[in-house]
């Protein structure tokens, strides 16, 4: 029975089939039907799905936002439905970012009140229209979906940067230092203050004459118990964030990284290095009579102190000072530290120092002074006596003289570390890309990158965050050493590693660049000896090449008298009471002060000044005009002080008459960023005859007696001093 019936059944079902059959294509007629019909609706596919695509609905947003906006009209009538594209060949540029974006060019759209992505774009110097967004933004240009457009698919590995790294951006064109770019700025700054040329090749950050000093004598200079503690945790205090301090202050990143060493490898190289005395110190042979009648005195160090104060050092030296319990460090970041660097050095090591730098570190920026023996022996006096931290070495463990096997050893990590990158030892031969070239950095791919056992997102800026923060997360067999940024100074460096993208990909992109201004100012004759002696590019540019930390001495020449430069080389003197950084005293010869200025008054010069104006055109009822514009029309004593009166914004102007030229006075009244770019004086609209009356009246204020202008030997020596530059 059972099988009877599945037969029937299975009968059945072929024959209803077969009716169906017979019912749609049971004729050519009816075949013709239903394929027309199949056919039309497979038609119809394609404009439905291209109905629901997300850009179209974006723009269908688009259009219901701005029907409620006041100036809807205006832009209902500037919005083109339909796919943009922004084609630029000779940039290799194809951008359809603005299909979506269409608020972008809108003014009415800014602020943060409107929904992305319709939000108007920030003002910039570059047109999205001329320049597209993926040259700035990044990310698949050609794409329409928001995935693809922005982040990374199996195809595309280039995603969008971050808001916080856009800077990044700016940097694969302009090699220039670019306010507009702090970030990018301040990023490019910290590699090169870190030294990271010093294992990697970085386009745009040259590789400097000396990375870190020379360790050839560093066995001369400190012990093995201090070159222990060093390279266990090169700071002078760590607290629990990992911030260095001197006595509590935070002074920043250090240059030197921490290496993590074991203390078997911190006892062979401190065990090598403590041996490297290639040029053993002479005790220096001090006047006796000097000598004996200093030490007589109780006050030897506070005559010490007095004289380090006078002479400036703390311009370049900071120094950690406790005042009603609370620590501050003052002083400038030229130089290093000095808070304990009486418990670190060697005395004859620094007496040596002092007398002549170049003689330890031929490349060192510190000038090498005229000391008298008075004076050398009170300052270091009281770095050894005052500057000082009896604990400073109290953790470090007992090490017994270094063994011809701890030193053999300490020479191997010497260079497995890497510390021939960037320190130099006689005998060594140094090393170079000790890591990767990070040229292109900013454009790998993930594909490309080893994340490790890394727990991070992956992404390219993720990689680089973990890699400059945590080297060892991404690879623990790594040999980069740590550092400890803070979060802003981690953003920053990243941003400035995302600017290494590369050479320019095409013809258009290359003629867009923006190189760095190589300066170079190197003089030669008497005043170029000098000007290596005293390190004056430290502190001051000379037409574009030099420090930052004074004033720009390009067009010295044109503003200040040849007397009073003379003056003021043999005794500085601030002209900005308020300023902590001052001009240290070199104890240098008038010979050597006029070689000086009258190679400033004969070269540095500039174009629109005039050296002809006369001081004796000015006379004392101009003055008295000028003191009534000074002090009733223009209110110069906002910011300029008088005696002890006025402001501090602007220098003093108590000696201005025996300062300036009345060339410069002039210049200045009549445009002041034509002298000093950036300088926030005010250009005010002063007629000739105020500016002929503020000249009398500035030239009529002197404090003392005016330095004689004495021309007598000036061209010769000029002419021996300006022999040349290059």
């Amino acid at each position: 029975m059972d099988v009877g019936a599945a037969v029937v059944n299975g009968s059945n079902s072929r024959g209803f089939l077969a009716r169906l059959r017979l019912l749609f294509f049971g004729d050519p007629a009816r075949r013709f039907a239903w394929v027309s019909l199949l056919l039309t609706l497979s038609l119809a596919v394609s404009p439905l799905k291209d109905f629901f695509r997300q850009w179209r609905g974006y723009q269908r947003q688009y259009a219901s936002y701005i029907k409620s906006r006041p100036d809807a009209k205006a832009l209902r009538s500037r919005m083109e439905p339909g796919i943009h594209q922004i084609w630029l060949p000779r940039l290799g540029v194809v951008d359809r970012c603005t299909t979506c974006h269409l608020g972008i060019n809108e003014p009415t759209l800014a602020g943060a009140s409107v929904p992305e992505p319709f939000r108007a774009h920030p003002a910039i110097p570059h047109n999205p229209e001329s320049w597209g967004c993926t040259v700035c933004h990044r990310g698949q240009g050609p794409a329409t979906k928001v995935e693809e457009a922005h982040e990374i698919t199996d195809s595309w590995e280039q995603p969008i940067l971050p808001g916080r790294f856009i800077q990044a951006s700016c940097g694969t064109c302009h090699y220039n230092d670019l306010a507009q770019a702090p970030r990018l700025d301040r990023g490019r700054r910290l590699l090169a203050r870190l030294d990271c040329t010093g294992c990697h090749k970085i386009a745009g950050i040259a590789r400097p004459a000396m990375l870190a000093p020379d360790l050839t004598d560093i066995g001369t200079k400190v012990s093995r118990e201090w070159i222990y503690k060093w390279l266990k945790e090169p700071r002078t205090i760590t607290d629990a964030n990992g911030n260095q301090t001197v006595d509590g202050v935070d002074v920043g990143e250090p240059r030197m990284p921490t290496f993590r060493l074991t203390d078997a490898e911190l006892r062979d190289l401190s065990a090598y290095l403590s041996v490297q005395r290639v040029h053993p110190v002479q005790p220096y042979p001090f006047d006796p009579r000097v000598v004996a009648a200093l030490a007589k005195r109780p006050d030897l160090a506070d005559q010490g102190e007095a004289r380090f104060r006078q002479m400036f050092c703390s311009t370049c030296h900071s120094l950690a000072v406790t005042r009603a319990g609370e620590t501050t460090l003052i002083g400038g970041d030229i130089g290093p530290e000095l808070t304990k660097v009486g418990s670190k050095v060697n005395p004859d090591w620094l007496v040596d120092w002092l007398r002549n730098p170049q003689q330890y570190l031929p490349n060192s920026q510190m000038p090498r002074y005229e000391w008298s023996d008075k004076d050398l022996y009170e300052v270091t006096q009281y770095m050894e006596r005052r500057l000082t931290d009896p604990s400073l070495l109290a953790d470090v463990p007992h090490l017994a003289p270094p063994t011809e096997a701890e030193i053999d050893a300490g020479r191997k990590l010497f260079t497995d570390k890497g510390c021939a990158s960037c320190h130099a030892i006689q005998g060594i031969p140094a090393q170079k890309d000790f890591g990767p070239d990070l040229s292109t950095i900013g454009a790998r791919n993930v594909s490309q990158l080893d994340f490790g056992p890394a727990k991070i997102p992956r992404t390219l800026t993720s990689y680089l965050e973990a890699k400059v923060s945590n080297p060892l997360s991404v690879n623990p067999a790594g040999r980069m050493p740590q550092y400890h940024l803070d979060k802003a100074s981690l953003t920053d460096v990243t941003t400035a590693l995302l600017s290494l993208t590369g050479p320019p990909p095409t013809l258009g992109m290359e003629k867009l660049m923006v190189v760095q201004s190589a300066a170079e100012f190197h003089p030669a004759g008497e005043f170029g000896k000098l000007y290596e002696q005293y390190k004056c590019y430290a502190c001051h540019k000379f037409n574009g090449f030099g420090g930052t930390l004074a004033p720009d001495l390009s067009y010295e020449g044109s503003r200040a008298r040849r007397a009073w430069m003379i003056q003021f080389m043999l005794n500085p003197q601030t002209v900005r009471p308020t300023l902590i950084f001052r001009m240290p005293q070199f104890n240098m010869s008038k010979q050597e002060a006029t070689i000086i200025a009258d190679y400033l008054k004969m070269v540095m010069q500039s174009p629109i000044v005039d050296p002809g104006v006369d001081r004796k055109q000015f006379t004392p009822a101009m003055a008295a005009a000028g003191k009534e514009l000074y002090e009733k029309k223009y209110a110069c004593q906002s910011c300029h002080t008088i005696g002890s009166a006025g402001g501090y914004v602007g220098p003093s102007l108590s000696s201005a008459g025996n300062w300036l030229t009345p060339g410069w006075i002039e210049a200045w009244l009549r445009n002041p960023q034509a002298l000093v770019p950036g300088t926030i004086e005010p250009r005010r609209n002063f007629t000739s005859e105020e500016i002929q009356d503020l000249t009398a009246y500035i030239l009529s204020l002197k404090q003392g007696s005016a330095p004689a202008e004495s021309t007598a030997g000036a061209g010769a020596a000029a002419s021996s001093s300006a022999g040349g530059s290059k």
